[in-house]
């Protein structure tokens, strides 16, 4: 076996992983490289992907690297800016790009396996030789994991022979673990190939256990199962530094995709949010109902203040209006306003003490409805910027909203609940006029990311329309969604994305709000926009029929739930839930194109905070 000679900045997974599979590997920082003999070693490493950017290596270690690649000797170069007669300027940042095998040269690989960088930087070098690539980048490569080669366009080199025994690895690697490159297998072949190119013979590496574990089976046998994830979920508000002031300033929107392929910090979305604000806060109601914790109790109770006393609009034409975030000052998205309120209205019906806020949710609930058509149904947004008295008159005469449940599903469960509460009776009309014209046209009503999403969006509005109304119309309804939800349950006890004819918005885009599906089967679950919702609308539709099918649905999900969530020593991501979640591989993966939300960003309310409420509202129901 090859001497390997590792030069780079500091130790990395990469220079790790060959000491311990490479017996007599030596690892030498770049800044005590000046006198060492290059002689003594068959193989030389030169990992620069952990530096601030492409490395350069100055002329006496150059003069030594080109001297052992003269000599027949393998020689590695990551992320390094020139070597030979190619060189390079600054590298790119690849954020919607993924990297396609293009050789048959990778035991388990095949030409047109898909591997992502996440968050990676990419050199483009010039007077690079033509020659036959083993891995190649390209941008909105639209498939789950597999591609046809033949239909790939715009390509750069990532990983390519140079001469017969230079390998260059035009991008950063040398960290592949914090990374959190995927698919795991995938990668794991890829080092395998450099190890034991570096090494002149095959090895077979001992990887270290990735940064993010998953429980992968785990059920829902006792209470206790539950409150262990539970615990863990609230905990990560804190280790993930999410409160704004302690709650009293909102909640952090989350982590976002981008993981730094440097060092593996993940980058934190720090806008606040009002949904993702109340949704946090109900997670922690929900603690404070189930355990009489007082501490969750004051951290509801802060952000609640903090929504109604500064994110509601208190005067004026738009009295009661609900900000959508600390940016977005003046627009009202009703399905997030909706959900940042059903925790004071979740608190007004179920506890009692009550909510001091209850008032303000109807007044939010009824700004809504004034600016909702006959039909029920709401347009996706309103502005402040162009909606004048007239214009809201406008809107609430006309039938000129969207079906999808994205936009109006959970709306129509507050103002169940807020009729339920003891709101006005126009409420429950509203609601039940809107919930029937997308049952009119369900399954084909308006989707935004999928039918997947339209379906998991409902379960919880039309469970709450008949503990209200006993009507059998509404159990009908409620009844016909669960039946066809049954149709893309996978048995790890998720819901796979699905979305026939592809007639959604975000189906298959690029440069926007994107799906995370690719083609109908593939095996990825979305915790962002569908089965997340599914927890707590399987927990109150049992509350509201008492069938123990709903019951069995929610164990199922729940262990699910269970089965997903992350394990780390990495206390920003231990114990949450990200967007992606491959159940053939048991990882977090899939398509990556999203502009904000890709699959391996974690969000406060919509994920996190929806999939804790929805574990503990059954014990809720139970006791009522």
């Amino acid at each position: 076996m090859n001497r390997i000679l590792i030069l780079s900045h500091a130790a990395s997974d990469f220079s790790e992983l060959l000491l311990r599979t490479c017996p007599g590997a030596v690892f030498v920082p770049f800044a005590d490289c000046a006198d060492v003999c290059t002689d003594d070693f068959d193989a030389l490493a030169i990992l620069g992907g952990n530096g601030e950017s492409s490395f350069t290596l100055p002329p006496y270690l150059r003069v030594k690297a080109e001297a052992m690649a003269a000599a027949g000797k393998p020689v590695l170069c990551e992320f390094v800016s020139s070597f030979g007669y190619f060189y390079a300027g600054d590298p790119d940042r690849m954020t919607h790009h993924r990297m396609v095998v293009r050789s048959s040269g990778l035991d388990g690989l095949e030409p047109g396996d898909i591997l992502d960088g996440h968050c990676n930087d990419c050199i483009s070098y010039y007077f690079a030789p033509v020659c036959e690539p083993i891995l190649t980048y390209h941008d909105y490569v639209c498939a789950h994991d597999h591609v046809d080669t033949a239909t790939l366009k715009n390509g750069r080199n990532a990983l390519w022979m140079y001469g017969e025994n230079v390998l260059v690895c035009a991008f950063r690697l040398a960290n592949f673990r914090r990374a959190r490159l995927a698919p795991e297998k995938r990668w794991q072949s890829v080092l395998t190939y450099i190890a034991s190119f570096l090494a002149g013979e095959a090895v077979a590496p001992e990887f270290p256990a990735p940064v993010c574990t998953f429980a992968k089976g785990s059920v829902v046998r006792t209470s206790g199962d539950v409150d262990e994830a539970v615990r863990l979920g609230l905990d990560w508000f804190r280790n993930a530094d999410m409160f704004v002031n302690d709650g009293h300033g909102g909640v952090r929107e989350g982590l976002s995709h981008h993981i730094s392929a440097k060092n593996g910090v993940q980058r934190r979305a720090n806008q606040v949010r009002t949904d993702c604000s109340g949704e946090t806060g109900g997670a922690f109601l929900f603690d404070w109902m189930n355990t009489g914790n007082e501490e969750s109790l004051r951290i509801f109770e802060s952000i609640e203040d903090f929504i109604f006393t500064y994110m509601q609009v208190k005067d004026g034409v738009h009295r009661g209006m609900m900000r959508w975030s600390e940016t977005a000052w003046l627009t009202c998205y009703q399905d997030d306003a909706a959900r940042a309120i059903l925790p004071t209205l979740f608190c007004q019906n179920f506890t009692e003490k009550g909510s001091r806020h209850f008032a303000d949710a109807v007044e939010a609930c009824e700004y809504m409805v004034n600016t909702t058509g006959p039909n029920g149904l709401r347009a996706a947004r309103t502005d402040v910027a162009n909606l004048t008295e007239d214009g809201m008159k406008h809107l609430r005469e006309n039938n000129s909203g969207t079906s999808a449940a994205h936009y109006n599903g959970f709306y129509h469960a507050a103002l169940i609940l807020c009729y339920r509460a003891g709101g006005p009776e126009k409420f429950l009309r509203t609601a039940e006029a809107g919930l029937g014209s997308i049952m009119a046209l369900y399954p084909d009503n308006t989707r935004e990311t999928s039918e997947t999403e339209e379906m998991c969006r409902l379960i919880l509005p039309l469970a709450a329309l008949y503990e209200v109304t006993k009507k059998p119309e509404h159990l009908a309804w409620l009844m016909r969604v669960t039946a066809d939800l049954e149709k893309v349950h996978h048995a790890s006890g998720g819901y796979l994305e699905w979305d026939t004819g592809y007639r959604a918005n975000c189906s298959r885009r690029e440069a926007g709000e994107c799906a995370l599906l690719a083609e109908n089967g593939d095996p990825v679950v979305d915790l962002l926009y569908s089965t997340n919702w599914l927890p707590l609308g399987f927990a109150y539709a049992w509350m509201a029929t008492k069938d123990d099918l709903f019951l069995e649905k929610w164990r199922d999900v729940a262990g699910f739930m269970l089965s997903c969530q992350t394990r780390s020593d990495d206390l920003t991501v231990n114990g949450s839930w990200t967007r992606a979640f491959d159940v053939s591989r048991w990882e977090i993966y899939g398509v990556p194109h999203d502009i904000g939300w890709a699959p391996c960003c974690v969000e406060t309310g919509w994920t996190v905070a929806e999939i804790l409420q929805g574990l503990q509202f059954m014990k809720i129901a139970e006791n009522r």
